[in-house]
């Protein structure tokens, strides 16, 4: 059985714990008041939670990538360029016709020749104009224009061989061309007026004569015939 003395000193802590406690709480700040038994109204409420404001969301940002430059890649096997085609030798031009020769040439009735260079003797040769070759026949035969006729004019026959060319019946306003050794040699000269004597009034002479021809390589023949 407890004492009588014991219930009474514990109801005494009791009352100082309780006057204790409301002394303590009266001079606590409003946040830190304790409620008293039985003064909890809103105890079963539930609050709803605070909703924290949402951020806004930065868009992601994109990093630029240095682009790495591609490697060409290599050919397995080495590739030879293809020449080019080589290109065709170009066609000979063709002879001109001997209406475009009078045409290039014309006649010179009021003298008896006319003298012409190398390009121009090329030209009439090509053309299948005449040549006359006015040295003598030793010389001829040593060498002349391949196809040229021997008109010696220093050998005492010079005059058959000029009116046996007119009686061929050639037309007189055709080219001649008329050539010796050149330089200072005046065998054609002589042969030219002979002929513009006959009528031949388109005579060329080839001032630089069968030197200059024989120096370009140009077809020759030897013996007495053309």
């Amino acid at each position: 059985m407890v004492r009588a003395s014991n219930v009474g000193r514990v109801l005494a802590l009791l009352v100082l714990a309780a006057a204790g406690a409301a002394i303590s709480n009266l001079a606590a700040s409003t946040q830190r008041k304790l409620a008293w038994v039985g003064s909890y109204p809103r105890a079963l409420q539930v609050e709803p939670a605070a909703t924290e404001p949402t951020a806004a969301v930065a868009p992601p940002v994109t990093v630029p990538v240095a682009s790495t430059p591609s490697t060409p890649s290599t050919p397995s096997t080495a590739t030879t360029p293809t020449p080019p085609p080589s290109a065709a030798p170009a066609a000979a031009s063709p002879a001109p016709a001997e209406g475009d020769l009078a045409r290039s040439f014309p006649p010179h009735p009021d003298k008896p020749a006319v003298e012409i260079g190398p390009a121009d003797v090329a030209h009439l040769y090509q053309g299948k104009a005449l040549f006359l070759d006015a040295r003598r026949s030793s010389v001829y035969s040593e060498g002349h224009i391949a196809g040229a006729r021997n008109f010696p004019v220093w050998e005492s026959d010079i005059g058959d061989r000029v009116k046996g060319l007119y009686e061929e019946g050639l037309d007189q306003k055709a080219p001649i061309v008329v050539y010796c050794s050149g330089g200072a040699c005046e065998d054609s000269h002589m042969l030219a007026e002979k002929l513009y004597m006959v009528g031949f009034d388109n005579v060329l002479i080839y001032k630089d004569g069968f030197p200059d021809w024989e120096k370009r390589g140009l077809p020759t023949s030897k013996g007495a015939k053309p």
